[in-house]
């Protein structure tokens, strides 16, 4: 049997491609999901000059006992040092340096040509060697590079000590059989990765990214990197799992992925990443054999149990709040699993609140302006506000935003039911923009109103934590 490595580079795409990035706890969230998944690399964002980059990094070592993280390092020696300053007590440290190779991407990238990359290619290889015995070399844009250059690049690399190269078709549009192609060439012209794993790294734009990925492993690749956010094109990590789970044996193809747990967690971290609420598994049905609702009088101990028999692990900080939204829930309903999970995917990774929900009171009808009346908490201190507004949401965002003593532009508000029937619960999803990047907060509750002004300070939330 082949066995593949699996690379996730979800929390690199989270500040490199998506348009709302992950908070410091939503990516270590993410980060344990991953691992706890049996997921064999986890590819990071870079390490800037911002301390919080370093502190991540330095907290993800610490953190991660199994999975290789990988971290990718600019062209220059200062970069490589603050990098691997944060990374160098990890149990598996990994030195990524990427490179474009395509004319196109060298000099809108890099703003450099060929013949001034290939001599910093081994230079800054080597460097990292000398620091870390795991480095890789990731050529980007392979698939539309010159094949001389390409050549000369990855065999400076691999002399240099870099023991994993990747090669990536950056703009998806190559069928299965082409690629397969590119990879014989690619091992024709550059025999020295004969000694190395070969990565692939492919975008999904025809839909054919698996097939691909496939065919290339059949040609020699043994590593792949895949996304479990959804949002950049990637390949998905649980689309080309599943793909492998239902045609591995047949193809002589394994993995070390828990395949039990892919669905749930791929699940989860869709969630963490802003693209819904976590889906339940078959024969969860609410009112079902496997879904009885908690009673009205039900202890955290009773909710810490459920939530465990769902297959997820949650912080004691975390428990307490979704016990206290559960209590909150039950006075109006039963309280059944999805709503316990609609509750972990808005809880679970948020920023630390600084500012909390404690009471809200809205008039609206057709024939009165809509004014909202809240109550918001901060340092243990309520302060209230009254306002009026197109609606009565709008009303209510701008009574929290008198509080705030600021204002933040919506960039997208979305509500949806967890639950059926009338008593169905609300998870709301909520997007501001503020310095130019977007904070998603998500709020469940009985109410859409009251699950809406939570989403909202949860997005604020994580301003306020990212100024701090």
């Amino acid at each position: 049997m082949i066995e593949i490595k699996i690379t996730d580079i979800s929390l690199h795409e989270s500040e490199q491609v998506y348009a709302s990035r992950l908070s410091f706890k939503e990516k270590l969230e993410t980060a344990k999901l991953l691992e706890k998944l049996q997921v064999d690399v986890i590819e990071t964002g870079p390490v800037g000059e911002a301390p919080a980059d370093a502190a991540f990094i330095r907290t993800l070592a610490s953190t991660l006992e199994h999975s290789v993280i990988c971290v990718p390092v600019p062209l220059d020696k200062e970069g490589v040092d603050r990098v691997w300053g944060a990374l160098s007590k990890a149990k598996k440290p990994r030195l990524n340096i990427a490179v474009p190779v395509s004319t196109v991407q060298m000099e809108y990238r890099q703003q450099m040509k060929a013949e001034t990359i290939l001599p910093l290619v081994g230079e800054i290889t080597a460097y990292c060697a000398s620091l870390c015995p795991d480095v890789e070399f990731t050529a980007v844009d392979s698939t539309r590079g010159e094949p001389e250059f390409l050549a000369a690049v990855l065999k400076a690399a691999i002399a240099a000590g870099a023991r994993t190269i990747t090669l990536c078709d950056s703009v998806g549009e190559l069928l299965p059989s082409e690629l397969s192609g590119f990879v014989s060439s690619v091992y024709t012209s550059v025999p020295e990765l004969a000694g190395v794993t070969l990565s692939l790294h492919c975008r999904d734009s025809l839909g054919l990214a698996s097939a691909s990925v496939l065919a290339g492993v059949e040609t020699g690749a043994r590593q792949v990197k895949v996304s479990s956010g959804g949002k950049s094109g990637t390949l998905s990590l649980e689309q080309f799992l599943n793909v492998i789970k239902m045609r591995g044996e047949t193809l002589g193809i394994s993995y070390n992925i828990n395949a039990t747990a892919l669905q749930r967690t791929c699940a989860q971290l869709m969630a963490l990443a802003g693209g819904g609420v976590a889906e339940r598994e078959p024969g969860s049905e609410s009112g079902g054999a496997e879904d009885i609702g908690l009673p009205e009088d039900a202890d955290i101990e009773a909710i810490r149990n459920r939530v465990a028999s769902l297959g997820y692990d949650v912080s004691e900080d975390d428990l307490e709040l979704i016990y206290a939204q559960v209590k909150e829930i039950a006075r109006s309903k039963k309280v059944v699993n999805r709503d316990i999970e609609a509750l972990i995917a808005e809880t679970a990774g948020q920023a630390a609140a600084t500012y909390r929900l404690r009471n809200y009171v809205i008039n609206s009808g057709s024939a009165i302006m809509a004014t909202a009346y809240v109550e918001i908490v901060k340092d243990g201190a309520a302060k209230t506000a009254l306002s009026a507004g197109d609606g009565p949401i709008d009303a209510a965002f701008k009574a929290a935003e008198q509080i705030f003593g600021d204002h933040y532009e919506l960039e997208e508000f979305q509500i949806q039911a967890v639950t059926g029937g009338r008593e169905a619960t609300g998870d709301a999803l909520v997007k501001l923009r503020h310095g130019g990047k977007l904070y998603s907060g998500r709020g469940v509750s009985t109410d859409i109103i009251g699950a809406s002004i939570r989403a909202y300070l949860s997005a604020v939330n994580k301003i306020v934590y990212d100024k701090e």
